[in-house]
């Protein structure tokens, strides 16, 4: 038996709503697709809704939006997911890492104006683990100069902020989220940029179907079939029918998926706070989607203790390895503590919509069992 750390939440009614769009003999990007994007406007109150296939191409299209290049740079968390750097990679720009605060494991914005230069084009901050990061605190740094703030939310799809669903309204331009297989919802892959400017949804449109200006479909549902053309430089980024229908499914399940996970992490939480070796992070999950749930361990117990929950079936580790780390962006001279400290430190445990109560008090059973023979040394 595995416990997985991670795991998507499927029923009979997605498998319907995929089977409606293979009857339908309409799969690529079409009324589902549109009906998603709609679905997510009127849940975040965004004006604009970009959906397409993934998170990483989300962060990529809005960052050429941006005008993003060659020469820039992008301020980001080392502490991300590999797609962040890759997506400024691919813009031909330079990612910029800064390290995170150790109490949130979001982006420092105390850490920000020192690596602002007049190359600076946008910051990216990540909202690690569902909380949502300082966004008016880098939008105070930032001042007067022009520099755009891309919000990676691909962890915090379903938290709040004072009881509103995250989304652009929270200051930043442009709010991009992930709809992978292990996310808070799923469309088994997907994504979306949330904006306020007409013209850049107008565009990034365009883009996600290779700078075409209109739709296969848009051009069926007006009647007429029209002979396209491509207007500017384009990706194949669109989200599929059949992607947006389990996309449309799991938003319904949206209250349930997340008071699942919310739950799952108020029980670590009460378990794990007596455990000796175990550190949990505050936090208040009547707000806050819980993407995974983490805990700090001494670094001498790290290793070990993935190794004992493991050989245990119980899926357990570092999310994510630090981007100044990484082999292609390796940047040996570059410090930052508390980001290395933390890749040091931290494991995630399993959190999902499937886990029950049983699992969860298994997984902790073998970190009190781990911590028990581990003292008694």
């Amino acid at each position: 038996m595995h416990i997985f750390m991670s795991k998507p939440s499927m029923t009979e009614e997605e498998l319907l709503a995929v089977k409606e769009i293979l009857d339908s003999g309409w799969l690529g990007e079409g009324a589902s697709s549109e009906k998603f994007e709609n679905k997510l406007a009127e849940l975040t109150g965004a004006p604009y809704v970009v959906a397409v296939n993934t998170g990483t191409s989300a962060l990529h299209l809005i960052l050429v939006e941006m005008g993003v290049g060659p020469g820039d740079e992008v301020i980001l968390p080392s502490f991300t997911f590999a797609s962040d750097p890759m997506a400024v990679h691919l813009c031909g720009a330079r990612p910029v890492f800064a390290d995170i605060d150790l109490q949130s494991l979001n982006l420092d914005p105390g850490l920000l104006d020192a690596l602002i230069t007049p190359r600076t084009r946008v910051i990216m901050p990540t909202d690690y683990a569902g909380l949502p990061a300082d966004v008016p605190a880098i939008r105070a740094v930032i001042g007067n100069r022009n520099i755009r703030i891309v919000r990676d939310a691909s962890h915090s799809f379903g938290s709040s902020i004072n009881g509103r669903p995250l989304g652009v309204w929270c200051g930043e331009d442009a709010t991009c989220f992930s709809f992978d297989p292990i996310k808070t919802i799923t469309c088994g892959e997907g994504g979306a940029i949330l904006v306020n400017d007409q013209e850049w949804a107008k565009n990034m449109m365009c883009k996600r179907r290779l700078g075409f200006e209109q739709s296969i479909w848009g051009s069926l549902t007006g009647g007429t079939v029209q002979d396209r053309r491509v207007s500017q430089v384009g990706y194949r980024y669109h989200l599929s029918n059949i992607n947006a229908a389990i996309g449309l499914v799991q938003i319904k399940r949206l209250p349930e998926l997340i008071s699942t996970r919310q739950a799952v992490a108020a029980r670590y939480d009460e378990l794990l706070a007596p455990v000796p070796g175990i550190q949990i992070f505050t936090r208040d999950y009547t707000q806050i989607a819980p993407f995974i749930y983490p805990v700090r361990v001494e670094s001498a117990h790290h290793d070990k203790l993935i190794d004992w929950l493991n050989s245990r079936g119980i899926h357990a580790g570092l999310r994510y390895f630090p981007s100044h780390r990484q082999p292609f962006f390796d940047s040996p001279d570059l410090v930052l503590p508390v980001t290395d400290q933390i890749s040091r430190e931290l494991i995630c445990l399993p959190i999902h919509a499937e886990l029950s109560r049983k699992e969860i008090d298994e997984v902790v059973g073998a970190i009190r069992s781990y911590f028990e023979a581990a003292l008694a040394r």
